[in-house]
């Protein structure tokens, strides 16, 4: 049996779940188990989990199975890890399962498509976003990048935090909270980098790379005179060659420093005669053959003016 009230309340459901509807919201709504089962045998309403429906006129997408599997788990059910970080938009790629936190004191059956954690979340560590129960942000951001590891982790991070999608204390709030907790440990690494520490480690990371490339006539942290502006220091100074290999950690700190001091800082030293080469810990670890042969034609195509 269907009425226009049912009806109406069906079509919010819908609509605000991406074409999603559960059985029991459906009961709720008045419809009847007969009335459901009619839906189902004329492919109405299609089947995409235990006790979950896809209306027929809506397309599945990585968003309709998102809520299909926080409705079939129920109650209770948060979104953690890589699937609440895309969720928040934090992360670009929907992963293929769907991750779902629930009580310690709960059994979930399994279900295709889903990874449940038996796992209690802190009230301080959840919200609901866009009508789902997920790991609020911080929480969000610390999950995911432990997951993802170093490189991957401390691209998500920095990313965040360079969006302004989460701050630093909040960061380090939350995995306060949750030490202990699994991927703890790799989310203290990444915030330790977070801090501060991606710069000083870049800088010893380009040392031992140019050492190992055979790269020599440099000298660290070096004071450059520069007419009308003073004095500069350098991270890394190729004087014969009027070279400056300047370091960044992490896009975060960098969008802060450029604003404060790079613009006027790099602009006296070009008028100066110098070339300014820039890095930073993303490409140090990630690409280190690339920031290598950057260096070395840099270096090649000043020494034909010397």
């Amino acid at each position: 049996m269907s009425t226009p009230s049912a009806e109406s309340t069906i079509r919010r459901h819908v609509r605000a779940q991406h074409g999603v509807v559960s059985l029991r919201q459906a009961r709720a709504a008045g419809l009847s188990d007969a009335t459901i089962r009619r839906r189902v045998a004329a492919r109405a309403w299609l089947p995409v989990g235990p006790c979950v429906f896809l209306v027929a006129e809506y397309e599945e997408t990585p968003a309709s199975r998102t809520v299909a599997a926080m409705l079939s788990v129920g109650e209770g059910a948060v979104l953690v890890g890589l699937s609440a970080a895309w969720w928040w938009d934090l992360y670009e790629r929907p992963p293929a399962t769907t991750e779902i936190a629930v009580g310690r004191g709960r059994q979930v059956r399994p279900r295709d498509g889903v990874r449940s954690w038996r796992r209690d979340i802190a009230p301080a560590d959840r919200t609901r976003y866009r009508g789902l129960a997920v790991t609020c942000r911080p929480a969000t951001v610390l999950d995911a990048a432990a997951v993802l590891g170093r490189q991957g982790g401390a691209h998500l991070m920095d990313n965040a935090l360079l969006r302004r999608r989460v701050s630093l204390a909040a960061l380090s709030e939350a995995h306060h909270r949750t030490l202990g907790r699994r991927g703890s440990p790799m989310a203290g690494k990444l915030l330790a980098l977070a801090a501060g520490g991606a710069r000083s480690e870049a800088e010893r990371r380009a040392h031992r790379l140019m050492r190992g490339a055979g790269i020599g006539g440099w000298t660290a942290n070096t004071e450059i005179v520069v007419p009308g502006y003073g004095c500069l220091l350098g991270d890394v100074v190729f004087a014969a060659e009027k070279v400056v290999l300047e370091i960044d950690g992490w896009a975060y700190h960098r969008g802060q420093r450029a604003f404060l001091l790079d613009g006027p800082r790099q602009s006296a030293l070009v008028a100066a005669g110098w070339a300014v080469l820039r890095t930073h810990w993303h490409e140090l670890t990630g690409d280190p053959d690339g920031f290598l042969a950057t260096l070395r034609r840099t270096l090649a195509s000043r020494s034909l003016f010397r």
